[in-house]
C-alpha cells in the first residue's frame, strides 16, 4: 500500500503538542490593521513616528501609537530615545521582528505572481527575482 502524501500544514496539525493554531497565532500579530505596513516600512529603513505617518496612508496618529505600543510589548519592535532635546524616539526591530522578513516576502510574492494587476502598472505577473533584476538595471 503507498503512502499518502501530507502537506506540511496537515503534518503540523497532527501535531499531538500543538496547543492552538500556529497560522491564527501569527495573524493575531500582523493581522490587525496597519500592523504589517508599520513592519514593512521598518524593513525600508523608516523608524521615526512622523515617518511612518508620511509612508503609511490614511494611518492616524492616535493608531500609530497604539500599534507602535503593542508591537514593542510583544517583542517585534524596541523603542529607543535617540536626543533628550527636543525629545527624538526612533523604532528598530528586534530579531524576533526581522524574522517576520520571510512572511512579509512570502505574502508579496503571492501578489506578484497571483494579483499582478492589483500591484503592477503593466499588470504583468512576476517573481521577486524578476523584480530585484529590473531594479538593478
Amino acid at each position: 500500500m503507498a503512502a499518502k502524501e501530507c502537506s506540511i500544514i496537515e503534518i503540523i496539525y497532527n501535531n499531538p503538542e500543538l496547543k492552538s493554531c500556529p497560522i491564527e497565532a501569527t495573524f493575531r500579530i500582523i493581522g490587525k490593521k496597519w500592523a504589517v505596513l508599520i513592519i514593512r516600512e521598518m524593513f525600508r529603513g523608516t523608524t521615526q513616528f512622523n515617518r511612518f505617518l508620511e509612508s503609511i496612508e490614511g494611518i492616524t496618529p492616535k493608531v500609530l501609537t497604539e500599534r507602535l505600543r503593542e508591537l514593542e510589548k510583544l517583542g517585534i519592535i524596541k523603542r529607543r530615545i535617540v536626543s533628550e532635546y527636543p525629545v527624538r524616539v526612533e523604532y528598530e526591530l528586534t530579531d524576533l521582528g526581522k524574522a517576520f522578513e520571510p512572511v512579509l516576502l512570502a505574502a508579496g510574492s503571492f501578489s506578484m505572481r497571483y494579483m499582478p494587476e492589483v500591484v503592477f502598472k503593466d499588470g504583468k505577473p512576476r517573481s521577486l527575482v524578476q523584480s530585484k533584476l529590473r531594479v538593478l538595471t
